[in-house]
């Protein structure tokens, strides 16, 4: 019997807005409330980052099970990862009990994990997290609306039935927080961003690779990605565009965003290929357009995520082939806006990363 065609594509039809009960362009704070069971066959996470004035940044993640195991039971848990301005770490955690269902707020976000928590209030965030002499509390003052790439949903399979959703609750937003280690305080000032992911099914399931990016570039802030679909579903290709200008979002509308990848190298340390140079071309208009380049100069990170694992499932997974890679860039995002033929350009240093699931060394890609 011949297989079903297999598909990848994101969401944009009026009748999954109804069954969502969500508006295609209005996003809403309900949708950062919790949106799965929190049981097996699902995850879900609230992300947030920042990067303050001296130097420090500042990671943290509310999930619903541990880590990414769709398949595993509930098991709250949240993170923090703090780098220092000298580059030193710490790296704490806090998890409930195994089986534990976390209950959270499915009007808005509002999530509680042992001592820590994040909160929707009045249009803004509060991040508070206390654990190992550590005690972090950020308030969150979004500078740009809440985002999501049309419904923010992509399916895949021949009847849909597996997804990925992702809702940018903070595009942008300033910062000040009071960090205190073991009785140590000190103030914070800086930017950050907020988002919230879920799903029923693996990422490494649907997702062969991706390129994500993030920046800031003179009055411009800027999120890019470049998402490749898995062989099962022909590597289709599901890019991502936002732009924003003076606090209001110019463009987000992936269906027209033109990437082009250039100066393509096996990397040293992954073994697969890497693209130094990401451009992504966005029309406004016959007359306006934008483009956007990442030219990567060094790498910050990279790692296979097999490290992560103990010694026996990461041999099962290399037996199988499998070796999942992250690596994290630095180097320069410019911004060239052409109107009438003039162009205006501008650039910024900017960190962007590559998400790759797949064995492959090198790119098939289905426009």
């Amino acid at each position: 019997m011949k297989s079903k065609k297999q598909r990848a594509r994101l969401a944009n039809e009026q009748q999954f807005y109804n069954q969502l009960h969500i508006h295609p362009d209005q996003p809403h704070p309900k949708e950062d409330g919790m949106r799965t069971e929190g049981k097996a066959g699902s995850y879900e996470w609230w992300y947030t980052d920042a990067e303050f004035e001296d130097g420090t940044t500042i990671v943290t993640i509310f999930y619903t099970k541990n880590h990414f195991d769709v398949p595993g039971p509930a098991w709250p848990r949240v993170d923090i990862d703090i780098t220092h301005p000298d580059g030193t770490k710490t790296l704490l955690h806090t998890q409930l009990p195994k089986g534990q269902v976390l209950i959270a707020n499915r009007e808005y976000c509002d999530v509680h994990i042992g001592r820590s928590y994040i909160r929707y209030k009045d249009g803004n965030y509060v991040v508070h997290f206390e654990e190992g002499g550590v005690v972090y509390d950020a308030l969150m003052t979004s500078k740009l609306p809440m985002w999501r790439p049309e419904s923010g949903h992509w399916l895949y399979g021949g009847k849909d039935e597996h997804y990925f959703a992702w809702f940018v609750a903070q595009p942008s937003a300033s910062i000040e927080a009071t960090l205190t280690i073991h009785g140590q305080e000190k103030k914070l000032t800086g930017t950050g961003y907020h988002d919230h992911n879920w799903g029923n099914i693996s990422m490494d399931k649907l997702m062969n690779h991706w390129y994500w990016g993030r920046a800031k570039v003179g009055e411009y802030d800027i999120i890019a990605c470049d998402i490749i679909a898995e062989k099962k579903y022909n590597y289709q290709r599901l890019p991502v565009f936002m732009l924003a200008k003076d606090e209001k979002i110019i463009t987000g509308d992936p269906s027209v965003t033109q990437i082009t990848r250039q100066d393509t190298i096996q990397h040293p340390s992954t073994k697969k290929f890497m693209d130094n140079h990401l451009i992504y071309h966005q029309p406004i208009s016959a007359t306006e357009a934008y483009t956007v380049e990442f030219i990567r100069h060094r790498d910050i990170v990279s790692s296979s995520l097999l490290d992560t694992l103990g010694a026996t499932k990461a041999k099962i997974a290399r037996l199988l082939r499998a070796n999942p890679t992250y690596t994290r860039v630095l180097g320069q995002v410019r911004l060239t806006h052409e109107v009438n033929g003039t162009k205006t350009v501008v650039q910024a240093e900017g960190l962007w990363e590559q998400m790759f699931f797949g064995s492959n060394k090198h790119a098939t890609i289905q426009e």
